[in-house]
């Protein structure tokens, strides 16, 4: 993410990162399906930037500790642009949306479904789901915020939680860590290239 600012700075509505890379309804909706992966990695100011950073140090740090650092950077891909993709396909073809905190709630979610796929006992899913969503009403709401993006980003990963959680009983080797980071990189690399 400081990558990116470093070399796009603010997303200025009127300027061309944001033009190719974001998280516009119609243009998702009409086949431009790399711009949920693009809209991640831009921010409309510096302030933005460090609240995501710092958002994603905690919650992705929790998702990295529980299954690694590679999967778990690919579960937190995953969710930002499967909510960012909902999103737009639900939305008015004018809304268009910046900013990782899709991915941000995409790990708040995840961290909800490994908790509650633990044990599978009722209680233990409402409590990690209750919790979620308090966090999504508390972090999730603001002025500005795209409360679609966050939920949907919150409910791609707890389904990726909870199938993380079924299907991985142990974080994965270094090797296959390491290949899911690469893969997270490649699958950024490549969304800018084709927005390019």
């Amino acid at each position: 993410l400081l990558v990116v600012y470093a070399v796009t700075g603010a997303a200025d509505p009127h300027g061309d990162w944001y033009r190719r890379g974001s998280a516009s309804a119609s243009a998702i909706s009409d086949g431009e399906v790399w711009r949920a992966v693009t809209a991640l990695t831009l921010h409309v100011d510096l302030t933005h930037l460090v609240g995501n950073v710092a958002a994603i140090a905690v919650f992705g740090a929790g998702v990295c500790r529980q299954l690694g650092p590679g999967l778990g950077v690919w579960l937190l891909l995953l969710a930002g642009a499967g909510g960012n993709a909902a999103n737009a396909l639900l939305h008015a073809s004018g809304h268009s949306s910046v900013g990782a905190s899709t991915s941000v709630f995409g790990a708040i979610g995840v961290l909800s479904g490994l908790a509650a796929g633990q044990g599978w006992a009722w209680r233990r899913v409402w409590m990690a789901l209750g919790a979620g969503l308090a966090l999504l009403a508390m972090l999730g709401t603001g002025e500005r915020a795209d409360l679609g993006a966050h939920f949907f980003g919150f409910l791609a990963g707890g389904f990726l939680g909870l199938a993380a959680g079924a299907i991985v009983a142990r974080p994965p080797g270094r090797a296959v860590q390491w290949m899911l980071a690469l893969a997270t990189v490649g699958v950024v690399a490549a969304a800018w290239a084709v927005a390019l």
